[in-house]
């Protein structure tokens, strides 16, 4: 389905709104962390409402995307999915690398703000790294995809647009993830242009969702090993 998109002001706005809620879900999170011993009651309410706004972030993204969707998904078999997914994961992991060694070498940062808060979430209980892995692997890339990609890049561009609206993608992207480093922002930059590229270049969603569980999948891995 293709609508004629609103005005801009109210484009935005859409924007705005999805990417203050895409927030939420962490503070909810704490809350969980907070309450979990001495108010355990408390903290299973706030785990239903994390939930809960998930899930409804999930299903607003999807009606807007669905709404507002100008690129056709182009045939692909197996194949040519997988081969998306391993070429897109390579690709994103070499200059992930190359990132983190500046990063290291010139602010002398072994891993992001964002990627330190997850990790002392996750090594605060064993419920914790649960909620927060559960989260990162399966919510979170099925969230900020139909956000960042499905919805943004459909809403701001004209159908024939290739660069411009994958650069807008990963300048949003890293502006809603935690860094204190201009490197580290190119970091998540890099990440979210790489998530960008194969939707545009694809038209499946879910090529890029995937490729977002996968790089998730991975960095709790070794988030975990690192305990």
């Amino acid at each position: 389905m293709d609508e004629t998109r609103p005005a801009l002001p109210k484009r935005v706005l859409i924007m705005v709104l999805l990417a203050v809620s895409i927030q939420i879900p962490p503070i909810f999170e704490l809350l969980v962390k907070q309450n979990m011993y001495s108010h355990s009651s408390v903290a299973t309410r706030w785990l239903v409402v994390d939930l809960v706004v998930f899930v409804a972030i999930i299903v607003w993204a999807t009606h807007l995307f669905y709404k507002y969707r100008r690129w056709t998904p182009r045939p692909q078999g197996v194949g040519s999915r997988l081969g998306w997914l391993i070429g897109g994961y390579l690709v994103m992991i070499a200059g992930e690398d190359v990132l983190a060694i500046l990063n290291q070498a010139i602010y002398h940062q072994s891993q992001t703000t964002n990627n330190q808060t997850i990790a002392n979430l996750m090594g605060s209980s064993s419920l914790m790294m649960m909620l927060v892995a559960g989260s990162g692997i399966l919510l979170s890339p099925v969230a900020e995809e139909l956000i960042f990609r499905g919805v943004l890049m459909n809403l701001f561009f004209k159908d024939d647009a290739v660069w411009p609206p994958i650069l807008l993608s990963g300048v949003v992207f890293t502006l809603e993830h935690a860094s204190t480093t201009p490197v580290s922002y190119l970091i998540y930059f890099f990440m979210g242009a790489v998530f960008a590229f194969v939707y545009r270049k694809t038209g499946h969603l879910s090529n890029v969702i995937a490729l977002h569980m996968l790089n998730n999948i991975v960095a709790m891995a070794v988030l975990l090993n690192a305990r």
